[in-house]
């Protein structure tokens, strides 16, 4: 029964399998058949639209063909047009070229002719020489003969004669441009010193010194009038500076506090502090104790120092001066606080230099270099309260080993005739110098520095003999001496005002120039009472 079923199952098996096979079979067949049409459906499809295609380019080259046809035509008319135009310039060309070749072969048998002709030149030339020296050798010859020397003994004395007539040229010549010279030099000066005058447009300093300092208000001093000895002491301990006042005096009538230094620094640092201390009392309506104050002092120092480093820096950028020493810098800040006759020092310095580069630039001197000497020439009045000695030696002597060029210096040294000048640039800074301090309004003296100069020029000029009296005008800038005619005669007169003179000049110190005039004078007198004369000297 079991095999039954299992043989029954393969025989199932096997029918099942056979149709599945012949089904298969036939739906491949029958697929394969489907396929080959719808390939040659495709095909039928691409050749329809491949042939649309081409017929569609056909009519899109003829319409294209149509549109651009007349352009063709046009261009191609053109083209025909420009080829006939270059065949014709093509032939000018070649006839040009043709002619400028004949004529270059005219030029060169032109020029093949000239060289015959100037080979027979140099021939000529050459024979001449050869004559010309046969002659010299002859005269030579003859002029030994006469004269009995030798070559070398007529070659001396004819040098010597050449050099005797050179030496009388050039004396003559140096002659002729000291006259010229000493003629139109004083002309060519002023035209010079007025040229650098109208281009200066910088504004004049016009700042005066500040000496004392002032109670802003009456509330002020007397909230300070109390601790006044206390602030006094702390405030010169402070700057280094002597504060004066006046004990005899009713603190309540003191208007300000005399500042006493020589330093210019220091004692804007005692001006800048009782400025502070009396903004701090008026704005807390209380005055501090003195240790609270002495706080704010190195405050007040900082700034001031770092204030002049600026101004130091500025004067130099204001100039356009670079590589300037960094101590320079700083003691040339510090000129903002020195004052000479009342005029600011930092501000003339700045002047000079301006001054020095225009005189400079009309002389053909360098700008730059006249400049940074016409800067740099009162330096030394920031260090004089130091050092001993002129400013102007002090000066070159402290930016001499601060990489400043030797001409420099010396115009330093030399603008008070501390050493003589000798070069442009010193004269260059004399004079910018004299334009800044003898300006209209650049320099004034005080009462004490006039009654000084009035008393030197007084007690100079009576040294002499036969001075009778001695009068000072023009504020200090002429010294009129009398004299007795008895005694002193015209020539002894003309030498007294050149003594005088020159004993102010080495004894004094003073801005600008000071006239001497002496006056000798003869009054005579006639009486018609009697035949007596008095005659007075």
């Amino acid at each position: 029964m079991f095999i039954l079923l299992i043989s029954g199952f393969i025989t199932g098996s096997s029918i099942i399998a056979l149709l599945f096979f012949f089904v298969r079979r036939q739906i491949l067949k029958d697929a394969q058949e489907e396929a080959q049409d719808m390939v040659k459906e495709a095909q039928q499809a691409f050749d329809e639209a491949e042939a649309e295609r081409k017929e569609r380019i056909q009519e899109i080259e003829l319409e294209s063909w149509a549109y651009v046809e007349e352009a063709h035509l046009a261009i191609e008319e053109k083209c025909e047009d420009l080829d006939t135009k270059i065949q014709q310039s093509k032939t000018k060309h070649e006839e040009k070229v043709k002619n400028a070749r004949s004529l270059l072969m005219q030029k060169e048998n032109e020029l093949r002719d000239k060289s015959f002709k100037v080979k027979e030149f140099e021939a000529q030339i050459d024979a001449k020489k050869t004559e010309q020296k046969n002659i010299e050798k002859d005269y030579k010859n003859q002029l030994l003969k006469k004269t009995g020397r030798d070559e070398a003994e007529c070659l001396l004395q004819i040098k010597d004669q050449l050099i005797v007539s050179a030496q009388n040229d050039f004396a003559k010549m140096i002659e002729t441009e000291e006259i010229e010279t000493k003629e139109f030099a004083e002309q060519k000066a002023k035209r010079l010193l007025a040229l650098g005058i109208d281009r200066f447009q910088k504004e004049m300093s016009t700042e005066r010194g500040i000496a004392a300092t002032y109670f802003p208000s009456l509330e002020v001093k007397k909230l300070f009038m109390p601790l006044a000895k206390d602030y006094v002491a702390l405030i010169q301990k402070l700057s280094g500076c002597d504060i004066y006042v006046d004990e005899n005096e009713d603190p309540e009538r003191w208007d300000h506090i005399q500042v006493i230094g020589f330093d210019p620094v220091r004692r804007e640092l005692t001006r800048r502090l009782f400025d502070r201390l009396f903004r701090d009392i008026e704005k807390q309506n209380r005055a501090p104790k003195p240790e609270e104050f002495s706080r704010t002092c190195e405050n007040i120092r900082n700034e001031l120092l770092n204030q002049i480093k600026r101004d130091g820096d500025m004067i130099c950028k204001e100039l356009a001066l670079q590589n300037v020493n960094a101590e320079i810098r700083q003691v040339m800040g510090s000129l903002r606080y020195r004052y000479s006759y009342t005029q600011n020092q930092y501000f003339h310095c700045a002047e000079v230099g301006w001054f020095a580069g225009l005189l400079g630039a009309e002389l053909g001197e360098p700008v730059k270099r006249s400049r940074r000497a016409g800067m740099l020439h009162d330096l030394g009045k920031a260090l004089d309260h130091e050092l001993d000695g002129s400013h102007a030696v002090i000066g070159a002597d402290f930016i001499e080993p601060r990489q400043e060029i030797p001409e420099i210096v010396h115009a330093v040294r030399a603008h008070h005739y501390d050493v003589q000048p000798e070069h442009e640039l010193d004269f260059l800074v004399i004079a910018a110098d004299a334009i800044s301090g003898g300006r209209p309004g650049a320099r004034r003296s005080t009462v004490e520095t006039y009654n000084q100069k009035v008393t030197g020029l007084q007690e100079i000029s009576k040294r002499h003999q036969g001075v009778t009296d001695v009068f000072v005008l023009n504020g200090g800038r002429e010294c009129r001496v009398l004299v007795n005619s008895r005694v002193v005669d015209d020539t002894s007169a003309l030498k007294m005002a050149e003594q005088i003179a020159k004993t102010i000049e080495e004894e004094m110190q003073y801005p600008g120039q000071i006239k001497v005039v002496v006056v000798r004078e003869t009054v005579v007198t006639e009486s018609t009472s009697g035949k007596s004369k008095d005659y007075h000297r």
